[in-house]
């Protein structure tokens, strides 16, 4: 992998030997921190950050665990100041490096509001203003483990991005430890861990900037980076509007309402193959026939996420459900699924996996905890009629709301709905004595967008007219699709709200049509 990573740089692999000697030198402390600065500066006059980049993957093949580079990274950065160049990049709008190096703009203007807060009076709205636009960072985060990482990976840069991930994983630890002390009022302890929290952010900037974008220039062509744009919206961007530029023309998107190109693809295939005339063609499956048009709706419609992992541990498959566990893009197919975890859960991941393949076990159940929600992941051994371990499925659903059900009263019905929607007689019933008390409905960040419109019918209209991001609520076919699934937490998320935001500018619009 190594090989294939310089092959594309064309680096002097001999001055990158000497540079890593003195890293290695200094890690295992044959050298102090001085002596390798000395012995840096007197050897070279520049260093580029693809150089520096490659020396951290020789050090992984000279058997440097991942834990003592985590440890180590900022001393060996510190190492070469000075003397790494620094690269100035014009990009066109769209070109994913511009947008990250766009929402790095964006988010060091929050920090510097940060530091003038904290020389001021502790005032809650303010700071609460800003840990909207801090947890809207992660979504930088996330695109650039979902959509960059993988692309830098097939080019055997992975021991960088595998350290940055760690760095990345510290930096929305402590976004949202912060954010949880300040829903609680704990402002002692809030105001405590802020410059830990500008101190990661601002590092992880810096490490983006001096090392993995300069590079990631250098290790990708533009078709490499036209194909990562087109992912990008799936996953979203941090306090910016999606930039409109860097499509390439065959691009088609969920959003678009026209039919994905990996059906185009698969469709494709089985024409050649003489399989079918296309996505409305029957095909047999286990039991029964389906289309692969209603295959992939069927999958669009489950409540709960799915991923499949092959034999070999390459993810190959996960379900686009309109409202999801967590974030993820196209970007993961194809790639190694060890490479999809934060570096401290991976032994857990292997444990499972490992005791799949032996045979040992065929399932591994547990629940992620989180604020609001409780996530149920079941990992289950898949093997054919043989018994041969053929991957891995992964299941995740929240079941905060399903827990709820059981909590209420005997005489309530679970769901409610017209008759015409399916409702049964009871449930019709309890549906009309709803709307003969005033007609009303307390929409919440849980509310499905068909439940709202069956008391508000006109917000269909004011969510088109509120946002060009709601375009798909247009397409009939679409519309039938998520309206029914996704819940006004997802639906700010996808304009661009935060969910307080577009809660507050519905009940407005309630309040002006009841008043008017």
């Amino acid at each position: 992998m190594t090989k294939t990573m310089n092959d594309i740089l064309g680096l002097d692999e001999a001055k990158c030997r000497e540079i890593v000697d003195i890293k290695e030198k200094y890690i295992k402390g044959e050298l102090t921190f001085e002596e390798a600065r000395e012995i840096i500066l007197q050897r070279f006059d520049s260093v580029t950050p693809q150089e520096f980049a490659f020396g951290e993957q020789m050090l992984k093949d000279d058997g440097i665990d991942d834990e003592t580079m985590h440890e180590k990274m900022d001393d060996i950065i510190r190492l070469f100041d000075g003397v790494m160049e620094r690269e100035h990049l014009e990009l066109p709008e769209g070109h994913p490096i511009r947008s990250f190096m766009e929402e790095n703009q964006i988010i060091l203007g929050t920090i510097a509001e940060m530091k003038e807060l904290l020389a001021g009076k502790f005032i809650k709205n303010r700071w609460l203003e800003v840990y909207d636009r801090l947890k809207e960072y992660i979504k930088h985060i996330t695109r650039k483990h979902n959509q960059l990482f993988p692309y830098l990976e097939q080019k055997g840069f992975d021991r960088p991005t595998l350290i940055m991930w760690t760095f990345d994983d510290h930096v929305k630890k402590a976004i949202l430890r912060s954010a949880r002390y300040l829903d609680m009022d704990k402002e002692e302890a809030f105001l405590k861990m802020q410059p830990e929290v500008i101190e990661k952010i601002e590092d992880i900037i810096f490490k983006e900037t001096r090392v993995l974008y300069p590079t990631s220039m250098e290790l990708l062509s533009e078709e490499e980076f036209r194909e990562m744009r087109i992912g990008e919206e799936e996953v979203g961007f941090a306090n910016m509007e999606a930039p409109k530029g860097f499509l390439p023309p065959e691009k088609t998107e969920w959003s678009s309402g026209g039919e994905p190109s990996f059906m185009k693809d698969f469709s494709a295939l089985l024409s050649k193959y003489h399989m079918g005339a296309g996505t409305d063609t029957e095909m047999d499956v286990a039991i029964g026939k389906l289309t692969l048009a209603q295959i992939n709706l069927i999958y669009r419609h489950l409540p709960i996420d799915l991923t499949f992992v092959d034999e070999n541990d390459i993810v190959k498959f996960y379900t686009d459900t309109p409202v999801r566990v967590f974030s993820r893009s196209a970007g993961v197919i194809g790639r190694k699924v060890q490479n999809c975890h934060p570096r401290e859960i991976l032994p857990v991941v292997n444990r499972i996996l490992g005791s799949f393949k032996s045979g040992e076990k065929d399932t591994a159940e547990f629940f992620i905890n989180k604020p609001g929600k409780q996530i149920f992941v079941n990992y289950i051994a898949v093997r054919d009629e043989n018994g041969v371990y053929r991957g891995c499925l992964e299941t995740m659903q929240d079941v905060e709301h399903i827990r709820s059900l059981g909590n209420k009263p005997q005489s309530a019905p679970v769901w409610t709905g017209s008759k015409a929607d399916g409702g049964t007689e009871v449930e019709a019933e309890t549906a009309e004595k709803e709307g003969d008390e005033g007609n009303t409905l307390e929409i919440t960040g849980d509310t499905t967008l068909h439940r709202a419109l069956q008391t508000y019918p006109y917000l269909k209209e004011f969510l088109l007219q509120l946002s060009p991001k709601y375009k798909p609520l247009s397409n009939p076919a679409l519309f039938a699709m998520m309206s029914r699934v996704a819940d006004f937490r997802t639906i700010a998320a996808k304009g661009g709200f935060t969910e307080e935001e577009l809660l507050g500018k519905i009940k407005e619009e309630i309040t002006k049509r009841n008043n008017g």
